[in-house]
């Protein structure tokens, strides 16, 4: 879950309609420095109209355009789980299995299955800082669960562990280096059932961390989940699009994603694909652990995109390669108020595994 201290570092006070208008085309220029617009919507028309036809033909809520998306980010009460039921299985919608040569991309990780590799995560969240790049040592091992899930349903145990943690720039204070080393010994476990979806996400710091610095962890673990990707069940090729519905946690936000994967390259059995993810809130809620009695604990606006590319060998569950730029933002309090604290969280991914 996003730690208070990090919640309240990003506060950023409210503003009037006139204010609010102004502050919206200064985040327009400053998006340069997070995701840009997708190039879904620029370089691939047909894509974007692919992608907003799929999610808007499952989200709804009091004052969204009939059949589209909630204009404010947030899901009307019920609305959520007509869109992907919470603890449901992912829907995969494939709109084209593009050109020859096709490969079968997937299974699911099986057990026994291991990889190991860094990861560098950046995060920002207080606008006046500069993100504090951390470089993970990983091991991803996947393991037979010790039971089924929900209605008997197979899944896979997947464990990443850090094997080491440190900043990844010159320069840096002991003090700060110390206390990010300390994140050695953090894992991130999951389940991973037979589409590729994860699933039950628990995360775990060593005793004796900064909370302050449980963030980066929080961070490694939406990382791992975005990047678990279910596959079409027949071969693809480049051009081939496909969008996945899912129920997930994002920062301790209960939401639904949408994420549109495209097939830009196969070269032999590795395929390059983009992929691009939009995020729903579930309800207004939010309740963070540690916030003081008077901060506000509901959202009146919602958004939340990333966007990135990944290579992937063909019959493996875990991507090679990643690189992924995300943006999260929440307009807290009611959606009417003159004056609404803003969050804003950041973060840029690259992320490198092999056997």
């Amino acid at each position: 879950m996003l730690c208070a201290a990090t919640a309240l570092s990003g506060l950023l006070p409210g503003c009037d309609k006139k204010e609010s208008q102004r502050d919206s085309d200064e985040e327009t220029k400053a998006s340069d420095a997070g995701p840009k617009q997708s190039k879904a919507a620029t370089d691939e028309p047909d894509l974007a109209k692919a992608m907003n036809s799929m999610a808007a033909a499952r989200p709804t809520a009091g004052g969204a355009a009939a059949g589209g998306p909630p204009p404010n980010g947030i899901f009307g009460p019920g609305e959520a789980d007509k869109a992907a039921p919470k603890g449901g299985a992912a829907t995969l919608a494939l709109g084209s299995d593009g050109a020859e040569p096709r490969v079968l991309l997937g299974p699911a990780p099986k057990p026994g299955t291991k990889r190991t590799g860094t990861i560098d995560l950046a995060t920002q969240s207080d606008p006046q800082q500069g993100a504090i790049p951390i470089q993970f040592a990983i091991s991803l091992e996947a393991v037979k669960p010790k039971a089924e899930g929900d209605a008997g349903v197979a899944l896979t145990q997947v464990t990443a562990k850090v094997t080491g943690a440190k900043i990844n720039a010159p320069g840096v204070p002991a003090d700060l280096s110390a206390a990010v080393a300390k994140l050695k010994g953090s894992r991130v476990d999951y389940q991973v059932g037979a589409d590729g979806a994860a699933t039950n996400v628990h995360s775990d710091i060593p005793k004796g961390v900064d909370p302050g610095f449980r963030d980066p962890v929080q961070a490694l673990s939406d990382l791992l989940i975005g990047v678990a990707l279910p596959f079409p069940n027949k071969p693809v090729g480049v051009g081939a699009f496909w969008m996945v519905t899912t129920r997930d946690v994002l920062m301790g936000l209960d939401v639904v994603s949408y994420r549109m994967v495209k097939v830009e390259k196969v070269e032999g059995k590795v395929v390059s694909l983009s992929l691009n993810t939009k995020r729903y809130a579930a309800s207004p809620a939010f309740e963070l652990e540690g916030l003081p009695p008077d901060a506000p604990k509901s959202m009146g606006e919602f958004r939340a995109a990333s966007e990135g590319k990944l290579t992937i060998g063909a019959g493996e569950a875990f991507p090679q390669t990643a690189d992924i730029q995300s943006l999260i933002g929440a307009a807290l309090g009611p959606a009417d108020a003159k004056q609404r604290p803003m969050v804003q969280v950041q973060t840029r991914a690259n992320v490198l595994l092999g056997p």
